[in-house]
């Protein structure tokens, strides 16, 4: 009767054990749907699709994706034209779009929005009412520049993977990301794709680049980055790497 006992508890914990590991599976999966990322900083490298991410310090600027591939080179930023239909955030392109996110600024509940358009996609990065990036970001969003002379960026100070939280939604929901994602789509109905994300540390390096592009910054200098940090906050399951 005592080993049933145990057998039962056993069962028990490990049929809470499996309860839990699913819950987190699920709110681990939702949070990529919002623009987080994952929880887990140990899986970061496994959606990390892109082998030009200056991650390591020793290596420098790592050469441009754009620079190895035959044949013309991309002179039109947001062409609505995928690169490679594996990898939805490969790109050697983008500029902002003051009027898209002049528009976003408008719905309730956002106070700010910066939206950069790819060759397909659109990425928004949105500030919250009552919420403060400033305060909330990690104090390397704004540092780590990356010039044509030198400067790893962000990866390259092993920060990236380790130490930044990309797993915090900042208070998006689902439906304020669906809402944002319709807009856009209607305003600009040849986007394939419009990602979303309040998380602050993504918030931050994109008001970053925004800082270093009114300050005269070819911003491809920050191309391999952008492909990192998109990765970073919205996962691809794919499995190619660049």
């Amino acid at each position: 009767m005592r080993h049933m006992k145990i057998r039962t508890v056993a069962w028990r914990v490990g049929l809470v054990g499996s309860i839990l590991l699913l819950a987190a599976g699920c709110n681990q999966n939702r949070n990529k749907e919002l623009g987080a990322g994952l929880e887990s900083k140990d899986h970061h490298a496994l959606y990390d699709r892109s082998s030009l991410n200056n991650e390591n310090s020793t290596l420098g600027v790592k050469p441009k994706w754009e620079n190895s591939q035959p044949g013309p080179k991309a002179d039109n930023p947001g062409a609505f034209q995928q690169l490679d239909m594996t990898n939805y955030h490969l790109t050697k392109t983008f500029r902002f779009a003051p009027e898209l996110s002049n528009n976003i600024e408008q719905l309730p509940g956002i106070d700010k929005a910066t939206i950069l358009i790819t060759e397909a996609n659109a990425y928004v990065a949105v500030v919250l009412d009552g919420h403060n990036v400033d305060a909330e970001a990690h104090p390397e969003m704004m540092a780590n520049p990356v010039t044509p002379k030198g400067g790893v960026g962000l990866f390259g100070t092993n920060k990236g993977i380790g130490s930044i939280n990309w797993g915090d939604p900042g208070g998006l929901s689902h439906s304020m990301a669906s809402r944002i994602k319709g807009q856009l789509l209607a305003m600009e109905p040849r986007l394939q794709r419009v990602f979303v994300s309040a998380n602050p540390n993504y918030v931050q390096r994109i008001r970053f680049y925004a800082k270093e592009f009114q300050n005269g910054v070819d911003l491809s200098t920050y191309m391999n980055e952008f492909n990192t940090l998109t990765q970073r906050v919205f996962p691809n399951d794919s499995n190619t790497r660049r």
